[in-house]
């Protein structure tokens, strides 16, 4: 155990943010808090940081952090500073240790170069890309040694093509210093891609806290899963007509998109509504027997108002 926290709750103006969050994080793990704006995401980092207290329970770490090994966190907007460059920016922890100047040089210039920054060190933070701009800003944290490391919304400021990458930089970074890494987002492909754990905030409650393939395949609710994608609900005939008897509680099941297929058959018993081109997959939608269903598949030769067969591969288990 690294960190644990317990029983953490907090209000606001009589207004309930957090409600009773736990869990745990081990040594050099990095973990994802997922979940909508305005769950109570960020302000449990805060007070992971330090910078807000809780109104109750309590944060345990095996080893406290200390100023040669702070807890850092990396604001969304990233807060560099606008007048200095980025070798300055990375260096204002050390100078402020008052490190000698020659260690300083060789540390941020490690480190610039590692984040592929050396090139840009004398540049201003506004000459900078939104990516770049992110990458000073956790050199600047990683530059001080951090026992734990706090991300906001890591992803918040990138274009859509620069996340992915951005989530495999965020977990190369993580394994090359091993550092114990909390992130806090509402992106999911890119948690997903990084993360060893992951928990589900929802309404100020940690729904759930497992690792990541865990809470996508055995959502705990139905609330934990259909947040992270559409769920199609699955009544008892409907089950008899894919050929399955594992229906839970009132003999209903759940599957994802991904867990169905469509096959064209001018006599199937399923028709087609509409057809979404979504990239690296299609969205299906179907009636099947009054049922609407969701259902993502690969090829392009299904349109709407086709008569198909459906099928079932895998349904979530709680």
């Amino acid at each position: 155990m690294f960190l644990r926290l317990n029983q953490i709750s907090k209000s606001f103006g009589g207004k309930r943010v957090l409600s009773g969050i736990s869990f745990q994080v081990d040594q050099g793990e990095i973990v994802s808090l997922i979940g909508p704006s305005g769950v109570g995401k960020t302000t449990l980092l805060s007070i992971i940081a330090g910078l807000e207290g809780s109104d109750s329970g309590t944060i345990e770490f095996a080893t406290p952090p200390s100023k040669a090994n702070p807890v850092i966190l990396v604001f969304q907007d990233y807060v560099l500073f606008p007048t200095m460059t980025v070798f300055d920016n990375v260096a204002f922890g050390l100078r402020a240790r008052k490190e000698a100047p020659r260690e300083i040089e060789r540390k941020v210039g490690d480190l610039l170069d590692y984040f592929r920054l050396g090139s840009r060190r004398g540049l201003y933070p506004a000459q900078l890309s939104a990516g770049q701009r992110q990458r000073v800003a956790i050199a600047r944290a990683m530059v001080v040694n951090p026992s734990l490391l706090l991300l906001d919304e890591p992803f918040a400021n990138l274009d859509r093509n620069l996340k992915m990458e951005t989530a495999g930089f965020i977990r190369r970074t993580q394994r090359e210093f091993g550092v114990t890494t909390i992130s806090v987002t509402h992106d999911l492909e890119e948690a997903f891609a990084m993360s060893d754990r992951m928990g589900i905030m929802l309404g100020g409650r940690l729904v759930q806290f497992d690792t990541v393939s865990k809470v996508y395949h055995h959502p705990k609710t139905l609330e934990a899963a259909g947040f992270l994608g559409p769920v199609n609900i699955l009544g008892p005939e409907l089950l008899a007509e894919l050929g399955s008897d594992q229906g839970g509680e009132g003999g209903t099941a759940f599957a994802r998109p991904e867990g169905l297929t469509v096959v064209k058959d001018p006599q199937g018993p399923a028709l087609v509504e509409e057809v979404v081109f979504g990239g690296h997959y299609i969205v299906y939608k179907v009636l099947f027997h009054n049922t609407r269903l969701t259902i993502y598949g690969l090829s392009d030769g299904i349109e709407a108002g086709d008569r198909v067969r459906v099928g079932l591969t895998t349904l979530l288990r709680s």
